[in-house]
């Protein structure tokens, strides 16, 4: 069973994109993934709970592996 993928967008300057950018390189993680990291820190044990089995199931960024 594939999961369905939906975009999630955030509204912010170019500056605080560009400096998350930069955070997210230098811990060797992507942008999405710093975002949704941060957002499972929020409390909500559920929410963290689903956010770390999505991170462990996505297809790694790249081209997808031919099967």
């Amino acid at each position: 069973m594939t999961s369905s993928r939906v975009k999630l967008q955030v509204d912010t300057s170019t500056a605080v994109r560009d400096r998350a950018k930069v955070v997210a390189y230098t811990r060797g993680i992507s942008l999405n993934e710093l975002v949704l990291k941060a957002v499972a820190k929020e409390g909500d044990k559920e929410l963290a709970q689903l956010i770390e089995k999505d991170l462990k199931e996505r297809t790694p960024p790249g081209r997808p592996a031919n099967s």
